[in-house]
């Protein structure tokens, strides 16, 4: 009886080692996040998403893009898909305190119902949204949408605080628009409204963005066309995100859209012109559709320094 009872006992260790073994596997085969913040590089960027364009891909997630510093977090941009980017970073949406829009175009803020509502709801202190006049209208109507969860789940906890205490919004132009112990930020106005009648939306700007953190810099040109002055402001970064459209994102659109990619986004000769022209340190692109080598290869041929055709979820750290 006591040989059979130790067999029993072994048995039962054996069986619970296999399923402790069994258990751990999907953990290890899950997609691990970029980074821990423990083990994070002082001042990098995250590429959450990196399409360029309204609507979904299959490739791509909307266009966003996470700068830390020193445990500070900027937020350039809220395309469509944000919050699971964020996810799949290991942060969540409370971590974004301050959201920085280059300019108005839907797939540069579709996110933002997500992230800015869920932030509210996981307890998130506050988000402020930057960005070219309308960003106040657009984040009153934003706090409209909210409203009405917030009122639901302030009934559910009474303890939810009005939306407009969570939400706020600044419009700017160019020049120097932010500061605190982190960075300092100034923007410029760029050429991607070029061709808008502004008759018809005669405040709107698209503007480019240059983080100065210390003795580094970043910059985002956003969506643009070319522009000398670019350049300029762009001069000596260590890094430049920049938008870029191909002649195969420019096959694809309707024929009515085509001036506007050949006026107001820029071609791989024109990204190359501009990271050579700005001597920046790196050139990341990011803002993409269909990028073959043969249009790496003339971005290089412009350009000599190094390249990084972004991907989702990439880190960069400088």
């Amino acid at each position: 009886m006591i040989r059979r009872r130790a067999s029993f006992t072994i048995l039962l260790l054996c069986l619970a080692g296999s399923m402790a073994q069994g258990q751990s596997t999907p953990a290890q085969s899950a997609p691990a996040a970029s980074a821990s913040p423990q083990s994070a590089p002082a001042t990098r960027l995250i590429l959450l998403g990196t399409g360029g364009g309204p609507g979904g891909r299959v490739d791509r997630a909307g266009i966003a893009t996470m700068l830390e510093v020193e445990g500070h977090r900027y937020l350039v941009d809220a395309g469509g898909g944000v919050s699971r980017q964020l996810a799949m970073a290991g942060l969540a949406e409370r971590d974004v305190p301050l959201v920085f829009l280059t300019h108005l175009h839907d797939d540069h803020y579709a996110g933002l119902l997500s992230l800015a509502s869920f932030a509210y709801s996981t307890q998130g202190k506050a988000m402020m949204l930057i960005g070219p006049a309308g960003t106040k209208r657009l984040a009153t109507a934003l706090g409209d949408v909210m409203a009405i969860n917030a009122q639901i789940r302030g009934a559910e906890s009474g303890a939810m605080r009005p939306v407009n205490a969570f939400l706020s919004a600044r419009d700017i132009g160019p020049g120097a628009i932010f500061k605190d112990e982190a960075v300092a930020v100034t923007a410029m106005v760029n050429t991607h409204y070029a061709l808008l009648d502004k008759g018809a939306a005669p405040d709107a700007q698209s503007l480019s963005y240059r983080f100065t953190i210390g003795g580094k810099s970043v910059v985002f040109t956003g969506d643009t066309g070319p522009s000398p002055d670019l350049a300029a402001f762009a001069k000596g970064a260590d890094v430049l995100v920049s938008e870029m459209a191909t002649a195969a994102d420019r096959a694809i659109v309707p024929p009515q859209i085509r001036h506007h990619m050949d006026v107001e986004h820029l071609s791989p000769t024109q990204v190359g012109d501009l990271a050579r022209q700005a001597g920046v340190a790196k050139l990341v692109l990011s803002h993409v559709g269909t990028v073959s080598e043969q249009d790496l290869a003339e971005v290089r041929a412009h350009y000599s320094g190094p390249v990084v055709l972004g991907r989702d979820l990439q880190t960069i750290s400088f």
